[in-house]
């Protein structure tokens, strides 16, 4: 239970930012309360293009792809290491 509150926090807030942004960048760099309360009655059009949660999850799932990429070059190192030292006996 504590997984799935985690999972629906992280993409709320996500999906609350990323909207955020949008609305600032479509109001001129700051958030333009007349302009928002129009957006909610329908007078203007909302900015951009509504995003799902599989969209937020596929970011995610980039966002730690490319963070554990940066990692491997490191592993690789400790992986040889230990190759070397089973190929070639004990090293002191």
């Amino acid at each position: 239970m504590a997984g799935l509150l985690f999972v629906y926090t992280r993409t709320s807030i996500k999906a609350a930012k990323r909207n955020a942004q949008q609305h600032r960048e479509a109001d001129g760099g700051q958030i333009s309360w007349r302009n928002e309360t129009l957006r909610r009655h329908g007078a203007i059009d909302t900015p951009g293009d509504k995003g799902t949660v599989r969209e937020l999850v596929g970011k995610a799932k980039e966002e730690v792809t490319i963070t554990v990429d940066k990692g491997k070059p490191e592993e690789e190192k400790i992986k040889a290491r230990r190759g070397k030292k089973k190929e070639g006996g004990e090293e002191q």
